[in-house]
């Protein structure tokens, strides 16, 4: 895994890189695990697969970005997404809502932008395929000990997702979970 941090002008001009980050085109064997925005930095998790070059795939992100400035860092994920402190129950429950979903140009590929509060943390992508239709449900949890989990919170975070169908999406109709069923697929182009 691999950090590439993005040196902006100014906090503004961070943000709005940081929505140009929702369908970028790196190239294959290169997938968006994560970013964050913070001040004038946004900082973009590579997933890159062996046959991929870190720095290659880091200067065609920032070219898309238009950003000149960036530093790529190697990164070791640390196991503690699974880890749980004993006696403390984890409730799965479905995400707020799944705001974006997008098509690669593979046509199996689907990145899926779920919304939820602060404090969860996305579990999973349940996938139903028939010949009609794929349905998506994200799923979250939360500690029931956390101390914002018996709260209404008005915040809300977001989280991008990759899942691959077992065959090609073609005509089907992607069924979203949430507020927004059955609401269309955006569908990338080639990079």
């Amino acid at each position: 895994m691999f950090r590439v941090t993005f040196l902006v002008s100014d906090p503004a001009e961070s943000r709005r890189r940081a929505v140009e980050l929702r369908a970028p085109s790196i190239g294959s064997g290169v997938r968006i695990v994560s970013a964050f925005q913070h001040g004038k930095t946004v900082d973009v998790y590579l997933d890159i697969a062996e046959s991929a070059a870190p720095y290659e795939a880091a200067e065609r992100l920032a070219d898309q970005l238009g950003v000149p400035e960036y530093e790529v860092t190697y990164v070791e994920p640390l196991p503690i997404a699974s880890a749980q402190r004993p006696g403390v129950e984890r409730r799965l429950h479905r995400a707020d809502a799944i705001t974006q979903v997008r098509l690669h140009p593979d046509d199996r590929t689907l990145s899926i932008l779920a919304r939820h509060r602060p404090h969860e943390t996305v579990e999973r992508v349940e996938v139903e395929q028939t010949d009609e239709s794929v349905s998506l449900t994200v799923l979250v949890v939360t500690p029931d000990d956390h101390v914002r989990s018996q709260y209404v919170s008005m915040a809300t975070a977001f989280t991008w997702m990759d899942t691959v169908l077992d065959r090609p999406l073609g005509d089907r109709r992607v069924i979203r979970s949430g507020p927004i069923d059955g609401a269309s697929v955006s569908r990338s182009g080639p990079g």
